[in-house]
This record gives C-alpha cells, sequence and structure tokens, in this order.
C-alpha cells in the first residue's frame, strides 16, 4: 500500500474563504407566504424546476412531472444543472437579475445562501392556508384533492428527523423555527458486508462464535482482530480461500479441488497492509456521526442570530466527547481495523476495494449501494453504534425543495402543488424508482412503495431494497435518530474541515498531532465559525 501524501491542515483556508462567500449577499431574509390564495387558479401556468440530478434520477422523475401536468395543466419546464454545486451557482449568479426558477432542490446550506440573497419563500403561510384550499373528491388511495388531483398538504406526516433541517434556518420571535423548505429525495448510510464470507464462517465451529457481523464499535474492534488472525494464519495474501478450508495459489498443481468455491480471494491483497476489516466512504461522515454517537455534538446554531452557527466540536463543552470519538478512530486505525478512501489510494470511495476484498464490512450512502456489487454474495445492515447507547445515531443525506419568490401568484401557488405532488403524493413512486427513502407516512403507505418493498429483484435492486427495509423498519423507530446538522452561512466550510481531520488521525507518521493539536489546528481554519 502506496504512502499518501496529506493535505495540510492549513490548505483548507482558501476553500474557507471560497466557500464563505457563496450565496453572500445583502438581502433581509426570506419572505412570506401568509397572504397567498391557494385556490387561485392555476392551470395554464408555467413554471420552471431545477434539480442537480443525473440521468438515473430523471428517467423517474421526468414522468412524475408529466403526470402532473396532465392532472393539473400547469407546465413545468425543467433542467438539470449537472450536479449540486452547479445548480446552487446557478442560482446564486442568477439571484440578481430574477431569472432564476420557481422551484429548486437544495442542501440547508445553499438556502442559507439563497435566504440572504432574499430570494426564497418561507412555507409557514402556504402550510398553513393550505387547510382552506378547495376539495372536489377523492383520489384512488382515498385522499382527498382540488379539481386538479392534488391532495392537501400535510405538514405532520413528514418524518420528524426530516423536518427539522428545514425549520432551523430562521427563526420567530418565539424561537420556533419557519420552514423553508419540503424533504424530498432523502439517503442515509448502511454497512455492506461480504455475506459470501460471513455465511461460510457461520458453518465453521471453530470461527462462528468470533467472527460474525458486528452491531457496536467494540465488536468491529474484536471481531476485526479475529479476523486478521485468521487470514495471517492462512496467508491468504496473494492467494484464495476456498470453501474446504484451504488455500490455493491457483498455480500448477495448487488448484483447489472440484467442487470448491472462493471464500476469500486474496490475489489483490499483496500483504496484510493491505487489508482492512471495515471502510467508511465518507471522512467528514465518519468524524461527525461518531461526534454524535458519543454523545457530543459537531456545530451549532444560533437562533438568536439568523444563518448564523459556529463549529462547536472543539468547544470546551463538546471537546470531550470528540476526543473519544478520535480516540476510537486512532485505535481501529492502530490495529488496522478501519480504512478510509485514502488508506486504499482512493479519492472518494472504498466500494472499489470493498470488491476486491480489501475490506469484509464497508459504510457508504444508500444512493450508492448498486457499486458495491462485485464477484460475491452481499448484503447490508445498519451501522455500528457505541456499546450500552440508548439511542442510536445514523446521518440523514439527501436535498429539499424550495420554493423562490418569482412571478405571480398563480405560479407560486402552481409551483407549491408540484412541491405538494412531490415531496408527498408521488413520492412514494419516486424513492421506489430511484433508491432515495420515502418522506412521509403515506409516501411509505403508497401502493408503489409496498410494491417496491415486496417485489423480487436482481442483487443490486435487492440490496437497495434491503437498506430501504432497513430504513423502515430499524431507522424509523424510536430507538433510531436519523439526524442532520444545522444549515448556516459556513456550514459547508466546516463540513469541507472535517473532511480531513479523520486523515490526520489515521495516518500520524505523515506529520504527527495529538488528537487536541488536530482539533486546535482545524478551529484556526475556521476561526470565522467560531465562538469568541
Amino acid at each position: 500500500m502506496k504512502k499518501i501524501k496529506l493535505l495540510s491542515v492549513i490548505a483548507p483556508v482558501c476553500l474557507l474563504s471560497m466557500v464563505s462567500l457563496t450565496g453572500c449577499g445583502n438581502g433581509l431574509g426570506s419572505a412570506d407566504t401568509d397572504k397567498l390564495d391557494v385556490n387561485v387558479e392555476t392551470r395554464g401556468t408555467e413554471i420552471m424546476m431545477w434539480t442537480g440530478f443525473g440521468d438515473a434520477v430523471n428517467k423517474v422523475l421526468q414522468p412524475i412531472l408529466d403526470d402532473f401536468s396532465a392532472k393539473t395543466g400547469i407546465t413545468v419546464k425543467y433542467e438539470t444543472k449537472g450536479g449540486y454545486d452547479n445548480l446552487q451557482n446557478a442560482i446564486n449568479l442568477a439571484a440578481s437579475s430574477k431569472e432564476y426558477c420557481n422551484i429548486a432542490v437544495g442542501y440547508p446550506d445553499h438556502f442559507a445562501g439563497y435566504i440572504q440573497s432574499n430570494i426564497q419563500l418561507r412555507l409557514d403561510g402556504l402550510i398553513k392556508n393550505d387547510d382552506q384550499r378547495v376539495m372536489a373528491g377523492k383520489d384512488e388511495e382515498g385522499y382527498d384533492v382540488d379539481k386538479d388531483g392534488i391532495r392537501k398538504m400535510n405538514y405532520e406526516d413528514f418524518y420528524a428527523d426530516y423536518k427539522i433541517e428545514n425549520e432551523s434556518l430562521e427563526h420567530k420571535s418565539d424561537g420556533t423555527g419557519h420552514v423553508l423548505g419540503l424533504p424530498f429525495n432523502k439517503s442515509s448510510e448502511v454497512m455492506v458486508y461480504n455475506a459470501g464470507f460471513f455465511n461460510w464462517v457461520k458453518t465453521q465451529d471453530d470461527l462462528k462464535d468470533k467472527i460474525f457481523i458486528p452491531t457496536t464499535w467494540d465488536e468491529v474492534k474484536s471481531v476485526g482482530q479475529e479476523v486478521i488472525k485468521f487470514l495471517n494464519e492462512k496467508n491468504v495474501y496473494g492467494k484464495a480461500l476456498y470453501s474446504n478450508g484451504q488455500v490455493y495459489s491457483g498455480a500448477e498443481g495448487d488448484e483447489a479441488p472440484v467442487g470448491a468455491t472462493i471464500v476469500f480471494q486474496g490475489k489483490d491483497l499483496a500483504s496484510a497492509d493491505d487489508f482492512r476489516f471495515l471502510s467508511y466512504d465518507s471522512t467528514p461522515n465518519l468524524f461527525i456521526t461518531l461526534i454524535r454517537q458519543f454523545g457530543g455534538t459537531y456545530t451549532e446554531l444560533d437562533k438568536n442570530v439568523n444563518l448564523k452557527g459556529y463549529a462547536a466540536f472543539n468547544d470546551k463543552k463538546y471537546r470531550e466527547k470528540t476526543l473519544e470519538a478520535m480516540a476510537l478512530m486512532r485505535d481501529l486505525g492502530e490495529k488496522k481495523i478501519l480504512g478510509i478512501p485514502a488508506t486504499f489510494n482512493e479519492k472518494s470511495y472504498c466500494s472499489s476495494p470493498f470488491k476486491k476484498y480489501q475490506s469484509l464490512l464497508n459504510i457508504g450512502s444508500t444512493g450508492g449501494l448498486s457499486n458495491s456489487i462485485g464477484s460475491f454474495a452481499v448484503s447490508c445492515t445498519t451501522i455500528p453504534q457505541v456499546a450500552g447507547s440508548e439511542n442510536k445515531y445514523v446521518i440523514s443525506q439527501g436535498t429539499n425543495l424550495a420554493l423562490f419568490n418569482k412571478g405571480s401568484d398563480a405560479e407560486k401557488v402552481a409551483a407549491w402543488k408540484l412541491m405538494i405532488y412531490l415531496s408527498q403524493q408521488a413520492n412514494g413512486e419516486f424513492a421506489a424508482g430511484t433508491g432515495y427513502f420515502p418522506t412521509c407516512k403515506a409516501a411509505t403507505e403508497s401502493d408503489a412503495y409496498q410494491a417496491y418493498l415486496n417485489n423480487s429483484f436482481g442483487a443490486a435492486e435487492k440490496l437497495t431494497q434491503e437498506a430501504a427495509i432497513i430504513n423502515t423498519v430499524k431507522y424509523g423507530s424510536n430507538s433510531w435518530t436519523r439526524f442532520v446538522d444545522p444549515g448556516f452561512q459556513g456550514s459547508s466550510a466546516i463540513r469541507a474541515e472535517a473532511t480531513n481531520i479523520p486523515v490526520h488521525v489515521l495516518f500520524p507518521e505523515e506529520g504527527y498531532m495529538t488528537d487536541q493539536q488536530i482539533l486546535d489546528a482545524a478551529y484556526v481554519v475556521l476561526r470565522d465559525y467560531v465562538r469568541k
């Protein structure tokens, strides 16, 4: 395994400067929607919607938009900007000319910039006034709909975990949050595992009690040590372990017997240094999630000043918990149990090393599970937790729908109807087609999503289906929290710095610093977002 060259912990200063400028403006904040007449005639109106989605999602979204237009007589001009960063830049550039769209997807830190530029609408008024929209009948699933076939907004039906980030950007005088967006495409993280290997271990009496799929970080450590010991004893590196428990090189005279199948393929591993028991795709998610699991806090919002927030992980109040999380990372790294993309000379993900048997477990986004499909059977489960924790934490990811201050009242209400349709009415269909998770109970219980959960699929689709069931049954239970940290001006810069912290913890030989020194250096970089 080659040594990597680390970026200096001070390097992100340039990035910080660029990110902090994103969406800056002299706006007064978002505008209210209290006086919009939700019964205004919207047929014949035209609205624009922008996203950053790629072809795979667009193939699912476009027919849904077409169905909406057929129902309502509202024309939706849809554009994808080729990535979320491009989408954000396009909206920011259009802010001064007012050539932005009516509706777009985005992350909370994107919304913070739009609010600062005074182009985004608060949804509180529309949510309240939607009760006054005249209903004309029921749809095929028994919900009340208006004359255009659009249901009433049921804001309370959204999963609580998904509402928090949209209520954390602007606050009223009583401290409660304005609603700035509606949940749309949501994903999380799961732990994918090499089912072929673990299923074989279950048949081995001398291994099955020592090697199993871990549910806690303590088990990750103990099982990881057992796996490394076993692989070393078998000397699998450059060879293959077969179902008869023997290792063969594949050279002439050293072939596996007929009927034996590969359990662990070590041909891409030159030595034990090339293997890690558990790999983690996202270094910022690793850092942020562990802090939460240990009872700490990554960032905090200033509820007294809209759009103002701070890094919190090195504050005196939370520092001890952050250091506990970092100590776990360092211990697992020193024992060669935990790996990140840099461990395998990868830029962003560990799915390729996982498929090469360089890890047996990989934690990654539910949105990219198909990348884990290789030559062996795979399955997924919940991510590990801190042993004894009463509340389990897993990160929630994905965008929300924003409504912009553009066009006539009819256009704004037309865009509002599209938001309802996408976030609730057709969200089960969207989730089933894309692998994202439903935003609300109605979407989860929809005919389209229930059919998806009970369908039979190929390997890639089956893995995504497993993750969907985990999200519904496990992550959706009261013992789990699908958390999202608040968005504010600078939150993306703090996340960029969080990307570097696990790298410095796991690669001390490249310039050793104590964990506290790493945190202190990060706060120097983030000085504009540290409490004075």
